[in-house]
C-alpha cells in the first residue's frame, strides 16, 4: 500500500520540502512531525539522517535510481533543487510513512 504511486507522489512532494531547508535536521524532523504527530526520538533521527546520507550518496553515484522516485505523480518538482537531494528525502519521507510511529498512535 504505502509503494503506491499516491504515497510516492507524498513522499516526493515532502522530499522537496525537506530539500528546501537550509538546515537538513531542521527539514526531518519538521516532516517527522508532520507525518507522526511528535518528534522523532534521537535514536530516530539519526538513523533517517544516515539513511538521507546514504541515499543521496546513491543517487550522486547512479543518477537513473533517483527517477523513480521523481517521476511517480503529477506535482512538479522546482528544477532549481537539487534531484538527488530531493530523492534522498523521499526515501527518508517514505521511511518515517512506513514507520510505525506513522501508521499506528499511540
Amino acid at each position: 500500500l504505502l509503494n503506491a504511486p499516491t504515497f510516492l507522489e507524498v513522499a516526493k512532494v515532502m522530499g522537496a520540502q525537506m530539500a528546501t531547508e537550509t538546515d537538513k535536521e531542521k527539514g526531518i524532523l519538521s516532516a517527522f512531525q508532520k507525518l507522526t504527530g511528535r518528534p522523532p526520538l534521537q535514536e530516530e533521527l539519526s538513523l533517517l539522517k544516515e539513511l538521507q546520507r546514504t541515499e543521496y550518496q546513491n543517487f550522486l553515484q547512479n543518477r537513473e535510481k533517483m527517477k523513480g522516485w521523481l517521476s511517480v505523480g503529477e506535482y512538479p518538482i522546482d528544477p532549481t533543487l537539487e534531484q538527488e537531494l530531493v530523492a534522498s528525502y523521499a526515501v527518508v519521507a517514505s521511511a518515517i510513512m512506513n514507520a510505525d510511529a506513522s501508521i499506528t498512535k499511540r
